[in-house]
Parts: structure tokens; sequence; C-alpha cells
């Protein structure tokens, strides 16, 4: 199955040139570390884009790699990964891992499903980023919405059960929406320092009791779960910023963050 990009030209260039000198620009000058996950944020990258680019080039990019993120269109199942195939990007087709693919819909927990990425961006906008990083890439794309605390530890365990030393699970996810830049960086603030101490149940709690439009916590601690099953005790904030930085509004602003889940 060929997932014909839906976002590129917009979101991000179109063209090889352009998303090369925008990722050369902002690759950081640093060797890159091991690390079980990161966290990336998926607005335009315009935006956000400076900040996943500095995020993915502090790591190894492996050969295989799970991107896990949120739904935003509500279609499609609960937890749905995209069929064996290719996803385009202006550095090329980027293939779908079958084996693992296999994997993860043998569980009850995930369904092999392409309705609920064919206009999804969250996932897209990553790709061409560590595709850059490791031209030869296998992705397994999956996307989650409205998933019990139960089923979302379940998904980490699942993760940990199918993942080997050569597999990176990415997790795209934005911060707080649409507050102004103060409240954001408040509701910001708590949600990653519950990231950053692992433990997921508290950013259950404050993302539910502050009301923190984080579009990727689900994902994100499903994401914990598993790096602490693997033994993960160090986590790193490579950056913290928010889209009025770009636009100069401070009014109305999206929080992006990115993170490194070290091995």
């Amino acid at each position: 199955m060929f997932r014909k990009a839906a976002v590129r030209g917009l979101f991000y260039p179109s063209s090889a040139e352009e998303a090369e000198k925008f990722i050369s620009e902002n690759t950081a000058g640093t060797p890159p570390c091991e690390a079980l996950a990161v966290m990336l944020p998926h607005a335009g990258w315009i935006y956000s884009g400076s900040t996943a680019v500095k995020t993915a080039s502090r790591v190894r990019i492996p050969d295989r790699v799970i991107l896990m993120g949120p739904n935003h269109t509500g279609l499609g199942a609960r937890v749905s990964v995209y069929p064996e195939g290719r996803w385009e990007t202006p550095f090329g087709d980027v293939k779908t891992d079958g084996d693992m693919i296999k994997k993860l819909t043998s569980s009850h927990i995930c369904s092999e499903d392409a309705m609920a990425h064919i206009n999804e961006h969250s996932l897209e906008v990553i790709v061409p980023i560590l595709k850059h990083f490791n031209p030869d890439i296998r992705i397994t794309p999956v996307t989650v919405m409205g998933l019990s605390s139960e089923t979302c530890r379940a998904m980490g365990e699942l993760l940990a059960q199918v993942c080997d030393d050569n597999t990176l699970v990415v997790i795209s996810s934005d911060m707080n929406h649409f507050e102004n830049a103060s409240v954001t960086d408040r509701k910001d603030n708590a949600a990653l320092q519950a990231v950053l101490a692992l433990d997921e149940k508290e950013l259950a709690r404050t993302v539910s009791g502050m009301n923190i439009s984080m579009c990727g916590a689900v994902p994100a601690a499903a994401a914990i779960t598993y790096c602490k099953l693997k033994g993960c005790t160090e986590t790193e904030l490579v950056e913290h910023t928010h889209s009025g930085y770009v636009s100069g509004d401070y009014d109305r602003v999206v929080g992006y963050a990115g993170v490194i889940f070290h091995k």
C-alpha cells in the first residue's frame, strides 16, 4: 500500500533541496547518542521543525523505527498500525516494516488500518527528518486515540516485548494548545516534569487535572512504560519552545518540546 504525502508543501518543504537545507541548518553539532525513544513535535516545520531536527539529530536513528502519535482525524481504529507498503517523502519513499507490523497487529490492542493515516499529519511531518539521518529506515506508523490507562500500559508492555536493541520508538506530540504563552509555559512545564521523571501516571493526572491539551499524552505515557521496562533511568529535555517565538503572537500559542529517553 502506498501513502501519498498529505501535508507536503504545507507543513514542510515539498522539494528535497529545501528540506535538506532546513535540516542541515538545524542539526545539532554533537555526536548522536543511543536512545530507547525520543519525543518530537509535529507542527509545521516553520514552528516546530527546528526542535524536532535538533532532537532527532542528537540520537542514532536505527534501521527500525516505530512512530507513535495522536489521531487528530478521529478516523480508523483506536490503535491503527499502517499496513505494509511505502510512505512518500521529499527524499524518496520510506518502506513500512512488515515484520514489526505483524508483531504489533497479532495483539488484540492493535489493528492494521490505513484510514487513520491517510490525512493524519502527526507522523508524516517527522518521517522526512528520520530518513535524512538514516536513508535505510523502515517505519511502523501507529496512531492512537482515546485509550484507557490500562490499554495505554498494555501498549507500552507490547512495545517492550516486540522491540529489540536496534529499534527506536518515536513519540509525536505537541504540548499545550492555543492559550497565552505564560499559561502554556506553566502547563507545559508541569507535563514535561512528569515525562522527564518517567512517571506516566503523574503525566495522566497532570494533563487531566490542569486541562493540558497535549495531543500526544497517550503515546507518551505508553512510551514511558516501554522505556522503564527496558531499563531507562535517564531522560533529557533538548528544547522547549512555542509558536509565539515565530509568529509574534503570544496570546495564542502552541508549545513544542524535544525529549530523549536514553538507553
